[in-house]
């Protein structure tokens, strides 16, 4: 995990998500190389969907119909190399078909690492089978039509704990339902009031929670900070953020016991 965290932290992409709305036409893509070498990236498209633990699985043609949204954007350039701390704007371009029916479409733009001269030299000259990891990110590019209507609420909560060098960690998985067909984006808190408190604390919270079409759940896991096993009421709730920002879209509360909670032993 330490080499995956370092490899992305070569590549800073702003915004990590584009959204066209209805008049949107253009947009643009930040790189900046972070790393202290220079760095080659070919950009293309890959389609993909989401599965319910949020992990995305690549789509096979012919797998399933899947609203795609890269047969009506262009963008440039196809390829970008980058001296240690330069910017590079990727440009996208939107040709909105006219009987383009209402929903959502999208795509992943993919920033494909290339090996740099040195590691292709260094495989050239070495006798042996040498594997070389080149890491990829990619982003959601997605393109709306219609007015948007969502439907999503907090569907079953699980809290679970577990022991580990005498400490006791708890937390919770949490299903998040969604119907309509456009996605959800936001972020999901939780907190706790003790019985007969009067004031609520956040004890839990995961950002940038995106839910889409293709699902109609996604089920979470958040650990709780510094909350052992007790009663009181847990709420949760799920509030948009990025072109949502100020929306509202789900909330449970629920009365919770020592009783509530099961041992698993996976859970960190």
């Amino acid at each position: 995990m330490t080499s995956i965290n370092q490899a992305f932290a070569n590549l800073l992409i702003t915004p990590t998500r584009v959204e066209f709305s209805e008049r949107d036409r253009s947009a643009k893509v930040s790189l900046v190389n972070t790393s202290n070498e220079i760095k080659t990236y070919k950009i293309y498209w890959r389609e993909q969907y989401q599965q319910q633990d949020g992990q995305y699985v690549p789509f096979k043609a012919g797998e399933r119909d899947f609203p795609s949204a890269n047969r009506m954007l262009r963008y440039s350039p196809r390829q970008v190399t980058l001296k240690p701390g330069e910017r590079q704007h990727v440009r996208l371009g939107l040709r909105r078909p006219k009987d383009l029916a209402a929903g959502e479409f999208r795509s992943h733009l993919v920033f494909d690492a290339q090996p740099n001269k040195a590691q292709l030299a260094k495989k050239e000259n070495s006798g042996g089978i040498k594997l070389h990891l080149n890491l990829s990110f990619s982003i959601p590019i997605i393109v709306r039509e219609g007015s948007i209507d969502i439907q999503s609420s907090v569907g079953k909560v699980d809290l679970v704990t577990r022991e580990h060098d005498g400490q006791v960690y708890t937390g919770a998985y949490i299903d998040m339902n969604r119907t309509g067909k456009f996605s959800t984006f936001g972020n999901v808190k939780v907190f706790w009031k003790d019985n007969g408190g009067k004031a609520e604390r956040l004890i839990g919270v995961q950002n940038n929670i995106a839910i889409y079409p293709e699902l109609a759940m996604r089920r979470l896991l958040i650990g709780f900070k510094n909350h052992p096993k007790k009663s009181g009421i847990m709420r949760i709730i799920y509030e948009g953020d990025g072109e949502y920002k100020g929306q509202f879209f789900a909330e449970k509360a629920l009365q919770v016991n020592e009783l509530n909670y099961r041992r698993e032993e996976n859970y960190k």
